[in-house]
């Protein structure tokens, strides 16, 4: 088992890592260092009376110990250790009440649930999609023929999720969208924005155009309601592709300027359509959707025409009519009717103020007969009732968006300011806890519900809309959570749009993950990306601890840019965080608080590639050439850097450390140098395209050009000998000459750089590099991995007479190579993560090491351990790249991303490998390959273990959904853990049919799995059977799928019918079939008496016997035998 990581305290206080063995306890690794879930008030109390019993109220190492042993709170001493460097923010190994309080704190913030829900990305981030309206006018209203009601009642309300798994796109759970004119024209549209179909709502009896003010979609009863400034009411019926006049409702005292409709999926509650109309009144139709209530179709009555008076007298009893009189004094702007309340929500506007001064009623909710006004100014245009929540969130002419508890009207619980103009649309997202709001000038505000603050503002409608164009309508579809522009375009914007697990598993980042690191220290994992933010992750739980966005910055043009974050490390002891990003500036973090500690920089607008952090001292490297160094002692952090000799001519690329012995650097064009650590001086020097080649260490010709121009500049500030005219007129022709120089140095430098870049040979560049710390300085040891572009990986030993030693080619794929490497503790696996998303591991114990070190390889251990290396029938293709090379001994490949890995770590106690992507995902996964998760993923984690070996062998484990779709057998293999043992079967000549039969039977006695598994023998059919041949017309038949359901009926090819022709009836049928043989049996007259033993029988009359033998019954019976009726239905008719 892996060394964790311990700490002992000297007499001086200082603290200095090292190694224990892992016989330690369990009981004691598997004790938390939080304090959170062990410390009480009481306890609290009594730690502040002793900080306040020793001097400066701060205390020691073992001194803050004694004190937690006073009020019962005992840890072991690597349990300890590790809490007081959490403690001990400052460094300075004294810890005071402050930095103690703040601890607690912080460890609490990381338990808020709040913190999980914070998105990386905007709620508007996906750009909106735009088609044309296809109609001759701007269309005026918008309607969803839905697949599933956004009420349900109690029973039914499932916790919402934030992910789906694709089945709101399709077009059978997404409903189809109804748009429409004021001239009539109403267009079809599937979910997508695909044009289905067209149609017309007009008046049965005007001759005058029509004009359509609202339209309503009635979707569980298939139905399509139009109000029209003719006072009418027209449903019609869209079942199988139809758009049919069903029911007509003339007369209506006012036009209805606004609908909406309330219904269950059930249908076990009335559905409910709510009108408004001009004069402020509120109509109810409530009709039982059973059996598609009163637009059932029935025959001989193919339309309904009514007039408003008959329905209120009950005419149609389908239809149960309610109406609010004089509900509000203006029109009805907005109307709504929640069934779980059992409450009608109507709005309107008032904007005469002299008219109605003061506080107008912009909403008022009726409900059990009880009405509840809420007073708003100006009224009220647009509201939203969020069941869930029991709030209406409500925008008006007066820019304002308030929140209300729907039970208390009085005051509003929130108002959320900064529209510019009166406010059109506002919906929520309950399952977000976000509020959407849109106001006159197309400007889309996103508000948090919980803390009232502002999160995006959105405007590219702007952009989109011509600035003429103000009459538009609004939809918000909650399932696909898209809002829905309509007007002379149609344009759809994702709002929070769900994660969709069947693709992907989430995002880590809302860019490329550069930088994964994992602190031993606080055992969590620290992601760095693209999009200047820096996550830390709890892995054992996948949570997100915090989160810190715009870590690097810049302003252009008085705009503040983020800034890309491209390295990362630790501090020696693990408790700070350094960053560099693209622009050249570093900065240190303590990042368990968000507090940038120290701001530093090397030239600018030059991409720092490696930072390195060793005691005392930081070193950066990057596009500059040339290694800097920057002081971290107390007193002295703030002086100027140090540049080392920039023996570099081209930009590094990537940098590693061997602690307390050197550096090596390496850059774009292949050059490598080893640097002593203490001093930072060169002492070795290669190139990778000729590595056994000795390179004289010289300086560039930059660096001779920059040392010379000091020296000129230094002779010239000295020199006074002349007249001052005269040495301004020296000093400019010696910096004339300087300039020349220097452009000459320059033109001659990139020269040279054009050709080495551009011409025959071109350069190979070196894309990593890594240290192995437990290998000597030696001759014989290759202890530096160099990674180049070519897919090979060099070894070199890092000693002062070392160099080249071998190297082994990394990648199966042609143009991949590693960009990532990382190792185990005991530099056992060689961890590679490559630009085609492949995860290599590697066995390195016996590479490039003496003979006389090298151990025996148990390959069986290693075969329990990677399924990678397990036979199989025919050779992979990462296994054939390899077949040729001994050492090292590839374990493990399979693919990982989709994208380049950018970034590897390793996690040893658990042996758990960390990759982040270019596909903004950082992933976890088994020694062995098994994928544990994504960090940031909508789906349940499944909890880890920082003790325990992470996977389990009898476990089943998942693949990513996009890995998958492209995964080849082998990756398939490796990440599920499962091999499917096929014996190829050799062809045997010899063979006979019989001694197949005796085989298969065999196996049948044997193991029937296997001859479950066996394929079926040719032809599959048997000799007996023979296909039918293609028939030479095409029989294919085109379904219609613009419709929620495929019509099959519609397409079945129905031949007429024609009138068969009967045969005669034999003349033997016809004589029995007249024959009466009931003159035999005496029938029963009466009722039969169950209880008697004998049954009463009376004698027929001759009146009945008479017509029995009526030949007019004969004619009947005679007639039924030609229909075709049989011997018993002739009976029972004479019966």
């Amino acid at each position: 088992m892996s060394a964790i990581l311990n700490a002992s305290v000297d007499s001086n206080g200082n603290i200095e890592y090292q190694t224990i063995s892992s016989t330690q306890s369990q009981i004691s690794e598997e004790q938390s260092e939080r304090l959170h879930d062990r410390i009480s008030k009481e306890q609290l109390e009594k730690l502040h009376e002793a900080f306040k019993g020793y001097p400066d109220q701060q205390l020691g190492v073992e001194e803050l110990r004694e004190v937690l042993e006073e009020v019962d709170i005992v840890f072991n001493d690597a349990v300890y250790t590790r809490l007081f460097l959490k403690i001990n923010q400052n460094h300075d190994f004294r810890v005071d009440w402050n930095e103690f309080v703040s601890y607690l704190i912080f460890g609490f913030q990381e338990e808020d649930p709040s913190s999980q829900k914070e998105s990386l990305i905007l709620p508007i981030s996906v750009p909106p999609v735009v088609r044309k309206s296809e109609h001759r006018s701007a269309v005026c209203c918008l309607a969803l023929l839905k697949i599933k009601s956004d009420q349900a009642p109690l029973e039914e309300v499932a916790e919402t999720s934030n992910f789906s798994f694709g089945g709101e796109d399709s077009p059978e759970a997404s409903g189809m969208w109804v748009t429409a004119s004021h001239e009539g024209m109403i267009k079809f549209w599937s979910s997508h924005m695909e044009h289905i179909r067209t149609a017309s709502s007009e008046s049965i009896h005007l001759k005058m155009p029509t004009w359509i003010l609202a339209v309503q979609a009635l979707s569980d009863v298939s139905v399509v309601c139009t109000s029209s400034t003719e006072r009418e009411l027209r449903f019609h019926e869209t079942i199988a592709s139809t758009f049919s006049l069903r029911m007509v409702i003339r007369s209506l005292p006012h036009a209805v300027y606004v609908m909406s409709y309330a219904f269950y999926n059930n249908g076990k509650v009335n559905s409910k359509l709510i009108l408004g109309d001009y004069g402020g009144n509120v109509r109810i139709l409530s009709y039982s959707p059973h059996l598609r209530g009163p637009f059932q179709a029935k025959p001989g009555a193919a339309l309904i025409e009514v007039v408003w008076s008959d329905v209120l007298k009950g005419k149609i009893p389908q239809l149960i009519p309610k109406e609010y009189i004089n509900l509000h004094s203006e029109l009805i702007t907005c109307v709504y009717y929640s069934l779980h309340m059992n409450a009608l929500f109507a709005s309107a506007e008032y904007r005469n103020t002299k008219k109605y001064r003061g506080r107008c009623p912009g909403i008022i909710m009726v409900s059990y007969g009880d009405k509840s006004n809420f007073r708003i100014p100006l009224g009220v245009t647009t509201f939203f009732v969020a069941e869930s929540h029991n709030i209406v969130v409500t925008g008006g002419p007066d820019t304002f968006v308030r929140i209300w508890d729907v039970y208390i009207p009085t005051e509003p619980s929130a108002i959320l300011t900064g529209h510019n103009g009166g406010i059109v649309m506002v919906f929520v997202q309950p399952e977000e806890n976000k509020v959407y709001s849109l106001d006159y000038q197309k400007i889309i505000k996103v508000w948090d519900l919980q803390e009232h603050t502002l999160l995006q503002t959105y405007g590219d409608l702007v952009r989109l809309i011509h600035h003429t164009e103000t009459d538009l309508t609004y939809y918000y579809h909650s399932h696909l959570r898209e809002l829905i522009v309509a007007g002379r375009k149609l344009i759809s914007i994702k709002c929070c749009p769900r994660v969709r697990v069947d693709l992907t598993d989430g995002n880590t980042h809302a860019a490329p993950v550069s930088v994964v690191l994992y602190n031993r220290l606080f055992r969590n994992i620290v992601t760095c990306g693209l999009d200047s933010y820096i996550i830390v992750w709890d892995p054992w739980t996948g949570r997100r601890k915090i989160i810190m966005k715009s870590c690097h910055t810049k302003m252009i043009y008085g705009e503040t840019i983020d800034i890309e974050i491209t390295a990362a490390c630790f501090d020696p002891l693990e408790q700070f965080l350094l960053t560099g990003a693209r622009d050249g500036s570093l900065k240190i973090w303590n990042y368990n608080n968000a507090v940038v500690i120290r701001n530093m920089s090397i030239q600018a607008d030059q991409e720092v590639t490696a930072v390195i952090w060793v005691v005392e001292r930081i070193l950066a490297m990057g596009w500059d050439r040339q290694v800097t160094e920057f002081n971290d002692v107390e007193g002295r952090e703030y002086g100027d850097p140090k540049k080392w000799p920039k023996f570099h001519t081209d930009d590094i690329t990537c940098g590693d450390v061997k602690l307390g012995e050197g550096v090596v650097t390496a850059t774009y064009s292949g050059e490598i140098i080893f640097w002593k650590l203490e001093t930072g001086q060169p002492y070795r020097r290669y190139s990778v395209m000729e590595p056994k080649r000795f390179i004289e260490l010289k300086l560039s010709d930059e660096e001779k050009q920059m040392k010379r121009s000091k020296r000129l500049a230094s002779r010239i500030a000295h020199s006074s000998s002349h007249t001052m005219s005269h040495s301004v007129s020296h000093t400019g022709s010696h910096v004339d000459q300087i300039s020349a120089s220097r452009s000459r140095g320059v033109t001659i430098l990139q020269g040279q750089e054009e050709i080495r870049e551009y011409g025959v040979n071109v350069p190979i560049s070196v894309q990593a590099v890594l240290f192995l710390q437990k290998r000597p300085q030696t001759l014989h040891h290759g202890s530096v991995f160099i990674s180049l572009d070519t897919g090979i990986i060099q070894v070199y030993s890092h000693h002062q007479r070392g160099g080249y030693m071998n190297e082994f080619l990394a990648v199966h794929k042609t143009g991949d190579c590693v960009l990532t490497m990382a190792t185990d503790r005991k530099n056992r696996f060689l961890f590679t993560g490559t630009a085609f998303g492949y995860i290599k591991v590697w066995y390195i114990v016996n590479y490039c090491i003496p003979e006389a070190e090298k151990t025996h390889v148990c390959m069986p251990r290693l075969r329990l351990d990677f399924i990678f290396l397990r036979k199989e029938t025919f050779l992979t293709r990462a296994k054939r790249v390899v077949r040729n090379q001994a050492e090292p001994l590839l374990v493990s490949s399979y693919k990982g991303h989709l994208k380049a890995i950018n970034s590897i770590s390793f996690i040893n106690l658990p042996k758990i490998i960390i990759t982040g992507s270019h596909d903004y995902s950082c992933r976890l996964w088994t020694q062995g390959g098994r994928y544990l998760g994504t960090l940031g993923s909508v789906l349940p984690w499944t909890k880890l273990s920082p003790f325990e070996r992470a996977g389990d062998d009898d476990h089943v484990y998942r693949l990513p959904p996009d890995i998958k779709k492209v995964a080849s057998s082998t990756t398939l293999k490796v990440i599920s853990g499962l091999q499917v043992d096929r014996p190829m079967k050799r062809p045997d000549k010899v063979k006979t049919e019989e001694k197949e039969e005796e085989t298969a039977q065999a196996l049948e006695t044997n193991d029937l799995k296997k001859l479950f598994d066996r394929p079926l023998k040719d032809p599959i059919l048997g000799k007996h059977f023979q296909l039918p041949g293609r028939s030479a017309l095409d029989q294919r038949i085109d379904l219609d799928t613009t419709q929620s359901y495929i019509p099959v009926y519609t397409n079945l090819k129905v031949h007429p019918s024609e009138e068969l022709e009967r045969l005669p009836t034999p003349a033997v049928i016809s004589r029995v079939q007249a024959e009466n043989y009931l003159h035999q049996y005496l029938p029963v007259e009466g009722k039969v008496n169950l209880n008697d033993s004998a049954l009463n029988i009376k004698l027929p009359s001759r009146r009945r016997s008479d017509r029995t033998n009526d030949p007019r019954n004969m004619r009947t019976a005679k007639t039924r035998g030609d229909m075709g009726l049989g011997y018993h239905s002739s009976h029972t008719s004479q019966n």
